[in-house]
């Protein structure tokens, strides 16, 4: 966002509302305070004083409408973000390398064009799989999750279906809601089942299945 420039008076709201907390200002007489308690403070900040305030929320509405459909999401990881922070690990976290390397890299533009190039076939995959929801009522996260989950099953022959499974099982957890892990897991071990009867599943190697 580099808008605060020009609406700074926004970010004078969230100052004045921070200096109204009693726990900022106990905090602000500490002479010498802990990682730890540095960190607890950073999380109370955005817990008590930036996530909830009304006219943030409807600042982000004014300028971009989309940017609400992910709000309650990167409210979500970042909170996860900075409880994870340990004196070892900030730098890692805070500005964390988007690839591990070359290869990792290849497979995630690879990932991106399949799920894009494919998704009406992936999405008729999910039709059906889900009795009690709608697919208007899956989470999005959980929709790309799924059809990343798809197309490793589909098109990538040498990750084992396990592996698939765990890997976005991992991400549903970090990244969607506490239920959604569940939600997927049952899916995805749904379609698998299906993909081995209907011999879909192409996998190469030992213990790919």
């Amino acid at each position: 966002m580099n808008y605060w420039v020009h609406d700074i008076e926004y970010v004078e709201i969230l100052l004045n509302s921070l200096l109204e907390q009693n726990w900022y200002l106990d905090y602000l007489s500490s002479k010498e305070t802990s990682f730890k308690e540095d960190q607890n403070f950073i999380l109370k900040v955005f817990k008590e004083v930036i996530a909830p305030n009304e006219k943030l929320y409807e600042y982000i509405e004014d300028k971009r409408l989309t940017w609400l459909d992910d709000f309650p999401i990167v409210n979500t990881a970042l909170v996860k973000m900075l409880s994870k922070l340990s004196e070892k690990n900030v730098r890692s976290i805070l500005i964390p390398e988007l690839y591990k390397d070359i290869e990792d890299r290849d497979y995630a533009l690879l990932l991106l064009q399949k799920v894009i190039l494919n998704d009406d076939k992936l999405l008729a995959e999910i039709e059906g799989k889900t009795p009690n929801w709608d697919k208007e009522r899956i989470a999005e996260i959980d929709m790309i999750i799924l059809k990343m989950g798809i197309a490793e099953f589909l098109y990538f022959s040498s990750i084992p279906v396990r592996a698939t499974i765990n890997e976005y099982l991992e991400i549903a957890k970090e990244y969607s809601t506490p239920k959604s892990s569940i939600f997927i897991n049952g899916i995805l071990d749904k379609l698998v089942k299906e993909f081995e009867t209907n011999n879909k599943l192409n996998k190469i190697g030992r213990g790919l299945q």
